[in-house]
């Protein structure tokens, strides 16, 4: 028996999966310093999804984040989470920019680096540990928990014991949609005791609401780290509660040792804090759903199919679409539920769900997964669906990051055509992992001259419902007010279930007449936010050229041009939320 080290997430797993990684830094320093003297293991400070949110919704160097929360935060080691080679986009990275992206963070202030592959192909973690072992840095290797016929416990331990033989420290297990049952966290944890020799991590969401009860029985079968977040920032999508754990520990051979008292005026802090975020909160974030441990989706992917589904005015097709979502894991080859595959297969089977065939629809995030573009699947791929994707090409079999040039130098000669400042790798680094934002944030002066934006201006937006009830039709509105990329919207939020009121003028966007392919409209696939409009009124486009990008689901995508031509008229602007279906542009 031994004492539980407990890492806090406040500062960003929780506040990624609550905030959609909006905390900003000003309301970070006041509260660093309590933070640090806690005790805490370590504080997950830094990656994931923050990264992109601090470069595309707060406008801010997320580099220069960390720098301002290490001057601050000097007892404590501070952690980041990177997904293998893809570091913090959905993409696949070159090796050298893997290797300084690593460099860059131990530098600027990380010493603990968690990092796990979303396929648990262990070929994509091999540079990553290397290079963050090279640079200094406490390395956790961690596995994704989702079990299939195909990963089960005995893959598992296998796995953890090639982590071992790649030099890592400590070896995790990320549990993202909390579906670790406590008999399966006992057995799992002292089998990997046995074999490994190595400190073992949990890290499991509240989304079922097993995660403490699973912390518990994986400390009394060994394991030593665990991931929690303050009660203010707790349960639903995000960690068990750092107060209930700690309490739960007290007095016993795993006590943790932490100070309640600064636990209890860290929380009240972020207990004040929280309604400034309240905008952007999704209710089903906070909510428990025992069906994850079937479709295994964490909340924010299963928030996003739900409002596209209320969108396209299908909410009945719910159950199908989850059925779904089971199916075409099950043809991909099981793969773990992990971002960026959980989005890809949850968007293939929306797909497959509001299409009138199965595959009718196929994007290219799915191509290139079934390619082997993000590793290796599990388990085999079905035949058809692999022949519906690639037609006659086979999968690559090498290491993905084997078919990529390097790209740091060609980014410097990028931005030095550009007039980008090189001041460092930092800065490079910006700009290869997310070319279309980095200008904006790496020249201060931009955003000062800029125009000013136009007025704020008025959509329409249906809340998610949960799956289980849908409340009347007859439920209040909610107005608010969003910024989207230095855009304002104000928002309607209808009640549950009530489809929304189409603007003046407009038809809704379920029964909203449009033109077809025919007439050269290029619609929305999926409700999202336009990141890039590649083209513009008067341009020549040839069928397949891209001319928008649309993010959704944290991930881009390329939408394609219907037909060769000309455009016409763009009726939409970078920066704006779209539906489903709608016309973005016309080509003739």
């Amino acid at each position: 028996m031994s004492r539980v080290l407990i890492t806090e997430t406040v500062l960003r797993d929780a506040q990624q999966s609550l905030f959609q990684g909006r905390l900003k830094l000003q309301h970070v320093l006041p509260i660093a310093d309590t933070l640090d003297r806690v005790g805490y293991e370590a504080l997950d400070a830094w990656g994931g999804g923050t990264f992109a949110a601090s470069v595309r919704l707060l406008h801010e160097d997320p580099w220069q984040r960390l720098r301002a929360l290490r001057k601050v935060i000097r007892k404590t080691p501070l952690q980041m989470l990177i997904r293998g080679q893809t570091l913090v986009t959905t993409q696949h990275q070159p090796d050298d920019v893997v290797q300084a992206f690593i460099e860059q963070a131990v530098e600027s202030g990380v010493s603990v680096i968690r990092t796990f592959d979303p396929l648990n192909d262990l070929r994509n973690l091999e540079v990553p540990i290397r290079a963050a072992r090279k640079a200094g840095a406490r390395v956790i290797g961690a596995l994704v928990y989702s079990p299939s016929p195909v990963q089960d416990q005995a893959d598992l331990v296998k796995r953890a014991v090639r982590l071992r033989e790649l030099g890592c420290h400590v070896i995790g297990l990320e549990d993202v949609a909390g579906i670790l049952e406590p008999d399966n966290a006992r057995s799992l944890v002292r089998a990997m005791k046995e074999r490994v020799h190595l400190p073992l991590s949990i890290h499991s969401h509240s989304t079922t609401a097993l995660a403490p009860i699973a912390y518990y029985a994986a400390a009394e079968a060994g394991a030593t780290g665990m991931d929690t977040a303050l009660s203010a920032m707790a349960w639903g999508a995000s960690l068990p509660a750092t107060e209930t754990m700690v309490a739960s520990f007290r007095g016993s051979p795993h006590d943790t040792r932490l100070d309640l008292s600064l636990i209890g005026q860290a929380n009240r802090y972020f207990d004040e804090l929280h309604d400034e975020y309240a905008e952007f909160q999704d209710p089903i974030a906070f909510r428990n759903d025992i069906n994850a441990l079937d479709h295994q989706l964490p909340a924010p992917v299963l928030a996003s199919l739900i409002r596209t589904l209320v969108e396209s005015g299908k909410l009945d097709r719910y159950d199908r679409l989850l059925h779904e979502l089971v199916v075409v894991r099950k043809e991909m080859g099981y793969p773990p539920m992990a971002a960026p595959i959980n989005q890809i297969a949850a968007r293939q089977a929306l797909a497959n769900t509001l299409g009138g065939q199965r595959y009718e629809r196929i994007e290219q995030p799915f191509r290139d997964y079934i390619k082997g573009l993000y590793g290796s699947p599990p388990g085999s791929v079905d035949r058809d669906v692999r022949r519906r994707a690639l037609g006659s090409s086979d999968p690559i079999t090498v290491r993905p990051a084997d078919l990529l040039e390097p790209m740091m130098e060609r980014a410097r000669k990028e931005m030095r055509r550009l007039g980008l400042p090189l001041a460092g790798d930092d800065q490079v680094l910006t700009y290869v992992l997310f070319p279309e934002e980095a200008p904006e944030i790496l020249r201060p002066t931009a955003r000062a001259e800029a125009p000013a934006p136009p007025p704020a201006r008025t959509v329409e937006a249906d809340s998610a419902p949960t799956a289980a009830q849908v409340p009347p039709a007859s439920a209040a509105v909610r107005e608010l007010t969003v910024e989207v990329d230095g855009e304002t919207y104000h928002v309607r939020v209808h009640g549950l279930g009530a489809p929304a009121p189409a603007p003046a003028g407009q038809p809704s966007a379920a029964g909203q007449s449009r033109p077809g392919a025919q007439d050269g409209a290029v619609q929305a696939p999926m409700q999202g936010l336009v990141v890039k409009i590649r083209v513009g009124p008067g341009d020549h486009v040839k069928l397949g050229d891209v001319v928008v990008v649309l993010e959704a689901m944290k991930m881009q995508n390329d939408i394609q041009s219907s037909l060769t031509g000309t455009v016409r008229e763009v009726l939409v602007k970078e920066g704006a939320v779209v539906a489903i279906n709608q016309v973005l542009m016309t080509i003739g």
